[in-house]
Order: C-alpha cells, then structure tokens, then sequence
C-alpha cells in the first residue's frame, strides 16, 4: 500500500513543496523539494492506532500486545539483533530487538512490562507486520 500527500508550505519567505508517500506501516518518505528523508513512526503509535491502522481482523500488534502478551512487529523488516533471551525481565519502552527496514535500524521496544517467556526470532530473519517477535509472561 503506498499513499501519497503533496503540499506547499512557507516558512518566512521559503516556500517548500513536500511530498509525504507512506511505504509501509509507520514507514514514511517525505520529499522536501528535492531531498528526501525516510521517517519511522511505528514505535511512537499507540496500540488503538496500531490495529486501526491494521483494519478489521488485522494484526498490527495493538490488542494482542496488551492482552496476549506477545510483542509482533509493526512493519516488515530484517532481525538485526535481539536483546533480551528467556528469563529477562522488561519494562514498558524496553528495546528488545532492532529490525532493518528499508535501510533503517527500527528499535522494536516492550509494549509490556514481565519475564520473557520466549523469542520467536533470530538475527537475519525476516519477518512481516503482525509476525510474534518476543512473547512476554
């Protein structure tokens, strides 16, 4: 799914044309006249906006995050490198692994406070929106 905004905008007496085109989940290039800037928000969205975000029956995290204690990626992307293991204990806004997407590093952060039970994932996998990463107890 790829949307697109185009807008100008003035700053003073600099006018700026910008282009916001969403790539993916929380992935964002934004094109201020010629320069372009890849922007990550996935982390800063609340989990009400995640499933939102995800549609009826969609599996951005949101819910079960807070429910199931799983913690399941926000967008798709490469395991780079996990942080926690079995036995570790998180709080909420603990980063528990790091994902590349689209030559980004995305810290994937703790939607929940407990024990890691399990970690579903491993450097170089890859994974896709609404894939369990770590589940937490």
């Amino acid at each position: 799914m790829s949307r697109s905004n185009k807008f100008q905008m003035n700053i003073g007496n600099v006018q700026y044309s910008v282009d916001v085109s969403e790539r993916a989940y929380g992935l964002y290039d934004v094109k201020v006249n010629d320069e372009v800037f890849k922007i990550s928000i996935a982390d800063l969205m609340s989990p009400s906006l995640k499933s939102a975000a995800a549609g009826p029956g969609g599996a951005a995290g949101g819910a079960a995050a807070a429910g199931g204690g799983n913690i399941n990626a926000a967008m798709p992307g490469t395991v780079m490198t996990v942080k926690v293991k079995p036995g570790d204990t998180v709080k909420v806004g603990d980063v528990v692994l790091t994902l590349e997407t689209m030559k980004m590093e995305n810290p994937i952060k703790s939607t929940k406070a407990g024990k890691v039970k399990e970690v579903k994932v491993a450097p170089g996998k890859f994974v896709n929106v609404g894939d369990t990463l770590v589940v937490i107890e």
